[in-house]
């Protein structure tokens, strides 16, 4: 059985070349209906919660950034996404995922430190004048296939205060993190009249991006695979609406096509960070400029295989032209 050693990480599992991963089916009844997803907590009885509907693809070609000379690695201008390194910032008082709360002024505190860690380290890699972080999530994932449905849950018993905080599954759906006319309604919200003067100057330009990494040392369970925005056609994403109690939300899943392309990075630490574009103002109304992502289930894993957390951030962020 191969096994891989890199630095201090090594494992006796094999490494999958290709991954299996849930698909929007493509499916007649979108030319006619939007697919949606009822997140509400009252819904009539006669009413069906989704009509979302999947198609597992079982050999989807994935490459591990491991193995890739530099100069084949997926590029965040090029492919939409990149791995870099930073050393975790054990000294803003986040180690794992039960740390990332907000009930006490320590909790906040410490959540604060980590946040604007991340704003640095994304105005330094990436060159950014100036970003903002308006919202973060953190998870904790469930050992799951590949999902053949939705898994709506209701969010009715928990404290909104605290919703961020909640330790959700990791997504086992091909999904990108907004439609270009919702991430573009968020921007207008969460923005000073300032930073929508710096948008409209035509001397910066405006992205979205999400920044993940592990809560755990090694990513051991379901490890993060996205696809290069290169082999994706705009016709590969449907908007899916996510209704709530107050306000509907857009994210995209990605139907299959030949010739897309899977990256990942075997044994992943918490040193390695990924940033992923989710809106770009060269191409505002572009769909295939969000980088379309999920949780890969491995085919094998170490027996004793601790779950993988993660913490994502959602930042605007602007840079010169």
């Amino acid at each position: 059985m191969p096994s891989r050693d890199d630095g201090n990480v090594s494992s006796t599992v094999a490494l999958p070349t290709t991954a299996r991963l849930s698909h929007l089916l493509d499916d007649p009844i979108y030319k006619d209906e939007i697919p949606y997803e009822i997140w509400a907590d009252k819904v009539a009885s006669d009413v069906e919660r989704t009509n979302v509907r999947l198609n597992i693809v079982p050999d989807c070609p994935l490459s591990d950034v491991r193995s890739l000379d530099d100069a084949d690695k997926p590029q965040l201008d090029t492919c939409g996404f990149q791995w870099f390194r930073q050393d975790f910032p054990y000294d803003a008082g986040i180690h794992c995922a039960d740390d990332v709360r907000t009930d006490t002024q320590a909790q906040r505190d410490a959540l604060d430190r980590y946040l604007n860690t991340m704003s640095d380290f994304l105005c330094e890699t990436v060159g950014c004048e100036k970003v903002l972080c308006w919202d973060w999530r953190v998870r904790r994932s469930k050992l799951t296939m590949p999902r053949t449905k939705p898994n709506i849950y209701s969010l009715e018993n928990v404290d909104a205060s605290n919703l961020r905080a909640t330790k959700i599954n990791a997504s086992h759906i091909i999904h990108a993190d907004g439609s270009p006319q919702w991430m573009q309604k968020v921007i207008s919200k969460v923005t000073t009249p300032e930073e929508k003067q710096l948008m409209d100057s035509g001397n910066y330009r405006t992205r979205v991006f999400t920044v993940w990494r592990p809560l755990v040392d090694v990513v051991q369970t379901d490890p993060l695979v996205c696809c290069d925005v290169r082999t994706v056609q705009e016709s590969d994403l449907d908007v899916v609406q996510k209704v709530m109690d107050d306000t509907v939300e857009e994210s995209m899943y990605l139907k299959h096509r030949e010739g897309q392309q899977w990256y990942w990075m075997s044994n992943q630490t918490r040193d390695d960070v990924v940033v992923m574009t989710v809106w770009d103002s060269r191409r505002p109304s572009s769909k295939k400029a969000a980088v379309p992502h999920v949780a890969m289930v491995l085919p094998e894993h170490e027996p004793d295989a601790k779950p993988r957390e993660s913490i994502e951030l959602r930042f605007v962020a602007w840079s010169r032209e």
